[in-house]
């Protein structure tokens, strides 16, 4: 998987902290996506520092064959704004997954019982 980092507004000791600490968090991002191949997967890793609210905003951009997922958090910290995002990134790929299964496909909640009386009940008053 290609992996590429981004920072804008951020101290070199910020910025080596951000390296550090989402290189320690795509694992978990990588083992989910042993379907694909090397080469088909891009993340694209990027913290923004906005100096007005001394906040944190992390942003993970991952480009699949069949998708492309993003998600982004807002934090006063930089572990908790990336771990917010990595929890919505790794969310999104599963559902994605369930999706390529076809485990998401629509299904009723209502048991068949309830959905024959229903059936009747309409032809009745026809």
């Amino acid at each position: 998987m290609e992996i590429t980092y981004f920072h804008k507004n951020v101290s070199e000791a910020e910025e080596k902290f951000f390296l550090q600490y989402s290189e320690s968090k795509i694992d978990a991002i990588l083992s989910l996506l042993t379907k694909f191949s090397d080469d088909a997967k891009i993340l694209k890793v990027s913290l923004e520092k906005f100096e007005k609210h001394d906040a944190f905003e992390a942003e993970l951009f991952l480009a699949l064959p069949s998708k492309t997922l993003i998600a982004r958090e807002a934090s006063h910290s930089i572990t908790k704004a990336v771990d917010l995002a990595k929890d919505r990134l790794v969310t999104q790929i599963k559902k994605h997954l369930a999706t390529l299964r076809k485990e998401r496909a629509h299904k009723t909640i209502r048991r068949d019982e309830e959905l024959v009386k229903e059936k009747a009940y309409l032809q009745s008053l026809k």
